[in-house]
């Protein structure tokens, strides 16, 4: 064992872990006996707000673009390594697609080359985006057979996907050639405490965000394109207990990859709209009506914009090593919801780092 055995707890890197999904995994695994968190990434605050002054997770500061040897000293030291940076989110596919390219496929891939170079299993997070377009199928994404097409060069808003896919690519590669333990993590619209870009001066984020502020600050909620497109919302404590359950079968899941998310939780945004606008009433106490209104999606965006229609999960994979979902989707939005509102000053003031980022799905 690596530096955890002093302990007897497994060492897990978290590479861009102080982000969303990072820190709430973070704070799952320090309350495991069997793991010990190690986060690198840029900034503190919001592991520090989730964990509190007695965390059990030590935290190095960390930028991928250029901590080259830290990396290695990192990779070196662990007993799996999970890689969470990336820039995720979709306004930046479109302001900034060369940033796509340098951290999420060469950025990430310094960790899968030390991983490969030192022998560690890595855990890398992809994105349920590499599935692309439905091409018109309604069957649910499946990890190995599901063909992964995405929209022409001049929309470049797939820069992300693109990128993302490239690297899965890649790692698959090293399993067959350099003998690399992996899994890849596909997630599915995590949504729950924690979440980015909270706040009247925050770029246009992803659709949970985007409401609440719209609903805090009384304001018509925006239905990109009309609101037609599908996606399966997943409560964050059920994404980290899906990657514990990874985590907990090393041999099982190698060079696998998973889904992971809620098909039962299954809405059109404008859907989503309705559901948060009532769910925002009850939880405020003051009579909401539903204000939305429909945005074209270049408008909203930028030029270069296009989307897949629906986004639904096989997770048949993940659920034969003894994973479901647990929560609703009317209980995965309250409990995001209950968590933003009570903290919503707080969230505010977290601004993901424009060099590293720390977010997943």
């Amino acid at each position: 064992m690596a530096d955890g055995a002093d302990t007897g707890r497994a060492c897990v890197a978290l590479i861009g872990g102080a982000g969303f999904v990072g820190t709430n995994l973070a704070a799952r695994l320090a309350q495991d006996n069997a793991f010990r968190p190690h986060v690198y990434d840029t900034d503190p605050r919001k592991l520090a707000f989730r964990m509190g002054p007695d965390a059990r997770c030590a935290f190095t500061p960390f930028d991928l673009g250029t901590d080259d040897a830290l990396l290695d000293r990192a990779v070196a030291g662990a007993d799996v390594v999970v890689n969470l940076a990336a820039l995720v989110q979709p306004k930046r596919f479109l302001d900034r697609p060369l940033d796509m390219v340098e951290l999420n496929l060469m950025g990430s891939l310094k960790v899968v080359e030390a991983c490969r170079r030192h022998g560690k299993r890595l855990i890398h997070f992809s994105t349920s985006e590499v599935y692309g377009k439905t091409g018109g199928r309604d069957a649910p994404f499946t990890e190995d057979s599901t063909d992964c097409i995405l929209g022409p060069i001049d929309n470049h808003r797939w820069i992300y996907s693109c990128a993302k896919q490239m690297l899965d690519r890649i790692i698959h590669a090293h399993g067959l050639e350099g003998g690399l333990h992996y899994t890849l993590i596909r997630p599915f619209n995590f949504v729950g405490a924690l979440m980015d870009w909270l706040g009247p001066s925050a770029e246009q984020p992803r659709v949970f965000a985007s409401f609440m502020n719209a609903l805090v600050e009384e304001r018509p909620l925006p239905l990109v394109d009309g609101g037609t497109a599908r996606r399966c919302f997943t409560h964050v404590e059920d994404a980290v207990s899906a990657i514990t359950t990874i985590l907990a079968h090393p041999e099982e899941t190698r060079n696998r990859i998973y889904n992971v998310g809620n098909p039962a939780n299954e809405i059109t945004i404008a859907g989503l709209a309705a559901l948060m606008t009532d769910l925002f009433a009850e939880e405020t106490g003051r009579p909401v009506p539903l204000r939305t209104q429909s945005v074209p999606g270049e408008a909203f965006y930028g030029a270069g914009y296009e989307d897949c229609d629906r986004r639904m999960p096989d997770i048949s994979r993940i659920s034969a090593l003894g994973w479901r979902p647990q929560h609703d989707l009317g209980r995965t939005l309250r409990d995001a919801m209950r968590h933003a509102l009570a903290n919503y000053d707080a969230l505010c003031g977290f601004r993901p780092a424009p060099a590293t980022g720390a977010g997943a799905e």
